[in-house]
């Protein structure tokens, strides 16, 4: 009997440290940058008038195969976890095979981040639409960037399915 009460005493440990921290959470605003190639023509104004409202609903890119837009960018502080930021994107698959979305080359105010710090890899299924986070977390000993200036990274897409398809895609932010 007394095996089975150390892991109960250890969860019920883990549960009272998570509801004593205290969590604030702050959203960034910035605008994306783009090119030319990466949105259609009519979406221009739109997306302009978002900018002026520090909206980041910004699609970085919309073709035969995905739609992928930037929802926001939120920077949270916990006081037992420590600080993180989430990029969230909202993607949709419009091949018809799964698809995975990563982060790749992160850097924040020039500096690349050490990829320890990332968290991002989603499955998407064919012609479904799914949420897909960029986690930056702060870890002992990884310097944690401030995000005063710019974000860059680019969303790496591929197929488990079909190893002949991939594409990548620049995303630039300014704050």
């Amino acid at each position: 009997m007394k095996k089975c009460f150390y892991p109960f005493a250890i969860f019920m440990l883990f549960l009272s440290l998570t509801a004593c921290g205290e969590t604030t959470e702050e959203k960034l605003d910035g605008a994306v940058e783009k090119t030319e190639t990466e949105q259609p023509a009519e979406e221009t104004q739109a997306d302009e008038a978002s900018e002026n409202e520090n909206d980041m609903n910004q699609v970085i890119v919309d073709n035969d195969n995905v739609k992928v837009t930037l929802v926001k960018i939120v920077k949270k502080e916990d006081s037992i976890w420590g600080r993180s930021v989430e990029v969230v994107f909202d993607v949709q698959n419009k091949r018809q095979e799964s698809i995975e979305v990563q982060a790749r080359s992160v850097s924040v105010d020039g500096r690349m981040v050490d990829e320890t710090l990332l968290v991002m890899s989603q499955e998407v299924a064919p012609g479904k639409s799914a949420t897909a986070k960029l986690k930056i977390e702060e870890l002992d000993g990884y310097e944690f960037p401030e995000f005063k200036e710019n974000l860059e990274m680019t969303l790496h897409i591929f197929s488990w399915d079909n190893m002949d398809y991939q594409e990548n895609h620049p995303v630039k932010v300014t704050f």
